[in-house]
C-alpha cells in the first residue's frame, strides 16, 4: 500500500495503480482498530458510482470484520447521504468510497467518527495509516455486512423540512454522479419543476467532470438552459456534497455568495447566530450577515477544519468558495440538496430572480481562485510575505495580506 494516498483530509489516487482492493481492506482494518480504542457499535460503509467503488467498499468490509466490527451497508449513496446514514444508525464510524469531484480515473475513502465527524491527519487519520500498513493480509472473501438502504429515510429527511409551493424552475445537472440517484426522490414528491441532467450514474463520467468548480464543465447545464428560459441552473459535483448554481442568465455565482445569501434567510429565521465563512471569500460576506443579525466567523478553508469549528461553536451554517455549504441542522455537516432547497425557497419567499437575489452582494470585485504551479511553495509565500511587508498580514491559512481597499490569499 502506498503511504501517499493519505492526505489532510482523506485518502485518494488513482484507481488501482494507487487506490485499490489490497489497499481498501487494510484501511478497513485500521479504522477497525482506531474504532476500537474510541467508539462502540457498527460501522457503516457506503461508496459512490466512480469504477472500483464497489470492489473496493467490500474489500473495506472484509478488513473491517476481520478487525472485528459490525459492518452496515447502506450501498450506492451521496456523501451527505452517507453522514445523515452514520447519524442516524448510531454508528461508531463510518468509511465512504469516493473521490469527491476528482477525475474519473481516481478513487479513494473518506472517514468519520461517531456523528459523522471527520478524521484528518491530527485527528485520527494518521493512526489509521500506521495501522494499516502494519496491517495482516485482508482475505479476498466475501462480506457479511448487514444491509440498510437510506434512500427513503435521506429523502423524507428534506420532505419533512420542506412544502412548497415551488414554482421557479430548475435545469439540475447531476454530471452522472451519484446524486441523480436521490434527486428525483426529493424533487417529485415537493412539486419542483425541473429538468433532469446526467441523472445516471457513470463512474467514467463520460460526458464531462463532476466538478462544478470548472467552468468548462457547465456547458452542457448552459446548453439545456437555454431550452428553459427563466430557468436556474444547478450542477452537483460527484459525490453530492458540492452544488453550483448558475443564474437565469448561465452566470455562475460564486460560493462565497451563496454563502452569504443563505446565512441571511437562516438568520431571518433564527434571530441570531454563528455563520463560519472561508477566508477566500468577499468582505461583503461577513458584512451582509453581520447586517442580519449574525457573528461572522473567518475561518481556514477544508471540511475536516470547518465542521470541526461548526460543532464547537455551535454555528448555525456555514460555506466554502468551494461550493460545500454546512448546516447546524445536518449534523454539522454538508448538504448539496438543503442548500438547494433553501435557495429555492428563498427566491419563492422573495418573489426574486437568482440574479436580483445576488445583486445586493456583488459589493466588491473578486477574482475567484486562481491557482498557479511553483516548485517551492513555502519560499514562494515567504517571499511574497517580504514584498508586501507594508500590509496587515495573517497566517490562518497560507498568508492573507490586506490594504485598506483590497487583499488577498496566497495558500
Amino acid at each position: 500500500m502506498r503511504n501517499d494516498i493519505f492526505k489532510a483530509y482523506d485518502i485518494r489516487g488513482k484507481y488501482p495503480a494507487d487506490v485499490n482492493e489490497e489497499a481498501a481492506g487494510a484501511i478497513g482494518f485500521g479504522l477497525a482498530r482506531y474504532l476500537d480504542e474510541h467508539e462502540h457499535g457498527p460501522v457503516v460503509v457506503g461508496y459512490d458510482s466512480r469504477l472500483g467503488s464497489t470492489s473496493l467498499a467490500e474489500r473495506a468490509i472484509v478488513g473491517l470484520q476481520q478487525g472485528g466490527r459490525d459492518v452496515v451497508e447502506i450501498g450506492l449513496v451521496t456523501s451527505p447521504m452517507f453522514y445523515f446514514s452514520v447519524n442516524r444508525l448510531a454508528a461508531a464510524g463510518g468509511l465512504m468510497v469516493t473521490a469527491s469531484h476528482n477525475p474519473a480515473s481516481y478513487n479513494g475513502f473518506k472517514l468519520v467518527r461517531e456523528e459523522a465527524i471527520p478524521m484528518a491527519m491530527g485527528t485520527g487519520l494518521e493512526i489509521i495509516q500506521r495501522e494499516a500498513e502494519a496491517a495482516p493480509a485482508i482475505e479476498n472473501g466475501t462480506s457479511r455486512a448487514r444491509q440498510a438502504p437510506m434512500a427513503k429515510a435521506y429523502a423524507q429527511y428534506f420532505l419533512d423540512r420542506f412544502v412548497g409551493p415551488f414554482t421557479r424552475r430548475m435545469v439540475v445537472d447531476a454530471g452522472n454522479g451519484v446524486a441523480g440517484t436521490i434527486l428525483p426522490d426529493v424533487l417529485d414528491p415537493l412539486g419542483i419543476p425541473y429538468t433532469g441532467l446526467l441523472f445516471e450514474p457513470d463512474g467514467r463520467f463520460p460526458n464531462h467532470e463532476a466538478n462544478p468548480l470548472v467552468d468548462e464543465n457547465l456547458t452542457s447545464l448552459r446548453h439545456e438552459m437555454r431550452a428553459s428560459p427563466g430557468a436556474i441552473g444547478v450542477a452537483f459535483d460527484g459525490d453530492g456534497d458540492r452544488v453550483a448554481f448558475l443564474d437565469e442568465e448561465g452566470v455562475r455565482i460564486r460560493g462565497d455568495l451563496i454563502t452569504a445569501l443563505i446565512a441571511e434567510a437562516l438568520l431571518a429565521r433564527e434571530g441570531s447566530g454563528i455563520v463560519l465563512y472561508d477566508l477566500r471569500s468577499s468582505h461583503a460576506v461577513p458584512e451582509a450577515i453581520a447586517t442580519h443579525g449574525g457573528e461572522p466567523v473567518r475561518i481556514r478553508v477544508g471540511h475536516a477544519f470547518i465542521k470541526q469549528a461548526m460543532r464547537e461553536k455551535r454555528a448555525l451554517c456555514g460555506g466554502e468558495l468551494s461550493y460545500h455549504y454546512y448546516f447546524r441542522d445536518f449534523f454539522y455537516c454538508e448538504s448539496g440538496i438543503l442548500a438547494m432547497l433553501l435557495v429555492l425557497e428563498i427566491l419563492e419567499e422573495r418573489n426574486l430572480t437568482l440574479k436580483a437575489a445576488i445583486a445586493p452582494l456583488r459589493t466588491y470585485a473578486h477574482s475567484d481562485e486562481v491557482n498557479f504551479q511553483v516548485t517551492d511553495p513555502k519560499s514562494t509565500i515567504e517571499r511574497i510575505a517580504t514584498i508586501f511587508d507594508d500590509a496587515t498580514q495573517d497566517r490562518l491559512d497560507g498568508l492573507t495580506v490586506t490594504y485598506p481597499d483590497w487583499w488577498f490569499n496566497l495558500r
